[in-house]
């Protein structure tokens, strides 16, 4: 999973003297005992925190104030069942935005996935499900992109239309450039071809997390634990968080599908017949927004390209 995608931004290292005033500026008497920064995210600067006689944070350093602040807002909103880290504070430091969050014990989903039997794989998938549902209790009156007071600021509904004349607006910028010349052409067909199944998306207008991964996941044994890093929330399709969720493939894909199925419908969610492919069709427009920027690492290009080759061939 975005093995060794590169980052937009480089990490952001913070002077000892910054992190003991920071982490003050929520308790003053807390005292830092040791610190590191944590791998995965690609966004964001996260690094572990150890106070003397509490318990571990996370301090998150944004350049992006407004991803953090909807961040925190989303946090404060959450449905009562959804398990999520606590977003205890918020500051600034040398102009960057500063989360200080509960740290949360576990295991990447990503990485429990590949030593766990069939079917512990299908009770995680079913932990996830429930988890997603619970996400979806969220509702909006409208779809599309929240501002940091969860209000739509840029309306988008993914429909038959929106999906044809997304894609190609992915295609008039900058996505072509890093894919062979036949590939947006080849993309584009797919997209008109298959826009019509989007009729069946009877999701809603509710909480999508927005970067649902095994990365953002954390599981203990077979229950999910918590949920992170909601900076791309957005009022949308459930198939946006599902397609994200199910990008990669790995050996025992069927049972943790069949489980987050199972898990769905637990909590009153039924998914259609044709309810993959309307994945995989979300997902697509993650991808090919992801190639949208004027740069993109060869690492990010090279595992993007694969992954829509994927999705275009897979009938």
């Amino acid at each position: 999973m975005k093995t060794n995608w590169e980052r937009h931004h480089p990490i952001i290292h913070l002077p000892d003297e910054a992190i003991a005033s920071i982490v003050k500026s929520y308790d003053a008497n807390w005292s830092v005992t040791s610190t590191s920064y944590l791998s995965g995210g690609l966004s964001h600067t996260n690094l572990k925190v150890n106070i003397a006689n509490e318990k571990p944070v996370v301090i998150r350093v944004a350049r992006n104030s407004e991803s953090l602040f909807r961040e925190k807002e989303i946090h404060h909103r959450l449905p009562t069942h959804v398990r999520s880290s606590q977003f205890l504070h918020s500051t600034k430091w040398n102009g960057y935005s500063i989360g200080i969050l509960e740290w949360k014990e576990g295991a990447l989903l990503r990485d429990q996935l590949t030593n766990s039997s069939a079917r512990e794989i299908e009770e995680m998938g079913k932990s996830i499900g429930e988890q997603l549902a619970y996400i979806r209790e969220k509702r909006f009156t409208t779809y599309g992109f929240l501002d940091p007071n969860l209000n739509v600021r840029e309306e988008f509904q993914l429909t038959p239309q929106s999906f044809i004349t997304t894609i190609e607006s992915f295609f008039n910028h900058h996505a072509s450039k890093w894919l062979p010349e036949h590939m947006p052409g080849k993309i584009i067909e797919f997209t008109k071809e298959n826009a019509p199944l989007l009729v069946e998306d009877q999701s809603g207008a509710r909480l999508v997390h927005g970067d649902f991964n095994g990365l953002n996941i954390l599981m203990t044994k077979t229950e999910v634990n918590a949920i992170l890093d909601w900076e791309f929330a957005l009022s949308g399709s459930i198939y946006f968080d599902i397609g994200n969720l199910l990008r990669y493939e790995f050996k025992q894909i069927a049972s943790f599908e069949q489980g987050l199925y199972e898990g769905l419908k637990n909590q009153g969610i039924d998914l259609p017949e044709q309810w993959k492919k309307l994945a995989k069709l979300a997902d697509l427009v993650a991808l090919c927004s992801l190639l949208d920027r004027v740069d993109c690492g060869e690492n990010r290009v090279k595992d993007i390209t694969r992954l829509i080759k994927q999705t275009i061939h897979s009938d």
